[in-house]
């Protein structure tokens, strides 16, 4: 196998000690641009550390534990299989249930971070012309939420480029776009608040991965992670119901059969999403 180099970013002495020792510690204690979060962290590495040698390359913040129950040595058993499968980048799910539900992640987003949406296609429209987020599938066979991705540097590279494009807009466009990317939108409750481009940017393998440039591993985990209880009603119905959504979405990316994605929205509509506001 590869090798393999997976970092977990940690910010202070606390997050330092909550590491896990199976991982490398990728120290950003200094946190000069908190406003990027793990962005500003990854895009750094892989700039200084450009061209990537071969292996595997995975950048976690220390809370992966806690949103995904996997371990290093977890992480280790699924990337050695992976590439036993000629795959290039191994996903770990994050918020399985959410991407079920959600056609993909800016339609998510829209849930927390009203205006995301858009906001996003005018950003990624400057780098992906032809891309529609309108039209964008996902399912949690290319997609998770955190950057939990573990890959090899032919996609790393792509991240990079597509991050350093981004970078550019928001940082040195004085237009209206750059202003709007930077403004504020809640973070899990009204009172903690982030910078919108936050929540953009780790959605960007969303669009980078449905390319299908890069054959993909993913673990399934919905049968042992339970449903996000503040939008589902938790049970086996709807969890069952979510399972479904998610493989008529992955149907649909296999095979272009728009029957999928109706199938799809209908079972979507039997599932009762609560408002969050």
């Amino acid at each position: 196998m590869n090798s393999m180099y997976v970092y977990q970013i940690y910010y202070d002495e606390a997050t330092l000690r909550s590491l896990d020792p199976g991982f490398l510690p990728l120290d950003n204690r200094v946190n000069k641009r908190p406003d990027w979060y793990e962005f500003w962290v990854i895009r750094n590495f892989l700039i200084e550390n450009s061209p990537l040698g071969d292996g595997w390359y995975g950048f976690l913040s220390p809370n992966f534990y806690l949103k995904t129950g996997f371990k290093a040595e977890d992480v280790a058993d699924f990337v050695s299989l992976a590439e036993t499968h000629d795959c290039d980048v191994a996903l770990i799910p994050c918020a399985w249930d959410q991407i079920a539900y959600f056609k993909n992640p800016f339609d998510q987003g829209e849930r927390w971070h009203p205006g995301i949406m858009d906001l996003s296609q005018k950003l990624l429209s400057l780098i992906f012309p032809n891309v529609a987020l309108s039209d964008l599938v996902t399912h949690t066979g290319n997609f998770t939420f955190s950057n939990y991705i573990i890959a090899q540097r032919n996609y790393w590279m792509e991240w990079l480029d597509v991050a350093n494009r981004v970078f550019e807009v928001v940082e040195n466009n004085e237009g209206q776009l750059s202003l709007d990317l930077s403004k504020l939108t809640s973070y899990g409750s009204i009172e903690r608040q982030a910078p919108i481009k936050a929540f953009i940017q780790e959605r960007l393998p969303a669009v980078i991965l449905s390319g299908k440039k890069f054959s993909i591993a993913s673990i399934s985990v919905n049968n042992a992670v339970a449903v996000f209880e503040k939008l589902f009603k938790v049970d086996v119905y709807t969890k069952g119901l979510l399972q479904t959504c998610d493989l008529l979405k992955k149907r649909y990316c296999e095979s272009n059969d728009r029957e999928y994605l109706k199938l799809y929205e209908k079972i979507r509509e039997l599932i009762d999403c609560r408002d969050t506001k």
